[in-house]
């Protein structure tokens, strides 16, 4: 849906990331439902942002967010799965390769230096907020994408790796719902426990796959590469656990931080080229019994 020339840039911007979403639901739904589901969802973003402005926006996309899953979801189990299993896959591993830019996206943004508040300065305090409400928008929406990746990983892989590998695919996919979850509460509720959730999450997240790394290279799972789980997962946990012991970091955090987040989202989305590249091996040929 193409939206009005007067709509503001807050709710034009939602409605093109809207547009997007939409992709997701099944094409016979998308073509018979999709304008109208676009043109209600407009309609709520003008009256949100009248009534709240871009505080009213974050919580219309905190509620549309969590529909969202569910009816995406939803749609695909009513029309008998149409989605194959290595379709799926397949759109899980570019699901990494997304959450990958919006992850380091929403790091960039954390680095940003406004300029102090001045009304003659469109640089200062407008674009500050709009920065920062973009943020918060994209941390759940990058972890939903790493959620969705892992889901992927796990069906390819999770019935050719032993034990241990198992064990970590499914600890990561927890670690995922748990962060996922915690990151729509930040945005809406904020209960004092919601950070505290959210670290633990991401910590299960990543050291899930590190555990599932190890029992790649162990069985040798992969072609090649089978390290880089490992290299990908372990960066993020060593950093939390040492910043926290190491008070000489404080200076430089956020720069230690930024490489974390490169060095981490690199590593997902070769994962995801690798994984969307091998789908097909995740369901017999057409024609098979």
């Amino acid at each position: 849906m193409k939206h009005e020339s007067d709509d503001p840039s807050a709710v034009a911007l939602s409605i093109s990331l809207y547009d997007t979403l939409l992709m997701a639901y099944p094409t016979g739904f998308r073509h018979e439902y999709g304008p109208h589901m676009a043109q209600v969802f407009r309609d709520c973003c003008l009256r949100s942002y009248r009534q709240a402005g871009l505080p009213g926006m974050l919580n219309l996309w905190a509620l549309i967010l969590i529909d969202y899953v569910k009816s995406v979801v939803g749609e695909h189990i009513q029309k008998g799965i149409h989605m194959s299993k290595s379709k799926f896959i397949r759109l899980s591993g570019w699901a990494f390769v997304l959450g990958a830019i919006t992850f380091v996206t929403v790091e960039l943004i954390s680095l940003r230096s406004a300029p102090a508040y001045n009304p003659n300065n469109f640089l200062s305090k407008p674009i500050d907020l709009y920065l920062e409400y973009a943020s918060l928008i994209l941390v759940p929406t990058s972890l939903f994408l790493f959620l969705v990746g892992m889901v992927g990983f796990y069906l390819r892989y999770g019935e050719e790796t032993n034990s241990l590998g198992k064990f970590g695919l499914f600890a990561s996919m927890i670690g995922g719902v748990i962060s996922f979850g915690a990151a729509i509460l930040l945005v809406t509720t904020a209960p004092d426990w919601t950070w505290t959730a959210w670290m633990v999450g991401f910590m299960l997240y990543f050291l899930g796959l590190v555990l599932f790394g190890i029992a790649a290279v162990r069985d040798k799972l992969f072609p090649r590469w089978n390290a880089l789980p490992i290299l990908t997962g372990i960066w993020f946990p060593i950093v939390i656990i040492g910043s926290s012991q190491a008070e000489s970091w404080t200076g430089s955090i956020q720069y230690i931080n930024l490489g974390v987040f490169l060095l981490t989202a690199i590593g997902l989305a070769v994962l995801g080229y690798l994984l969307q590249s091998d789908s097909q091996a995740a369901s017999p040929p057409t024609g098979a019994v």
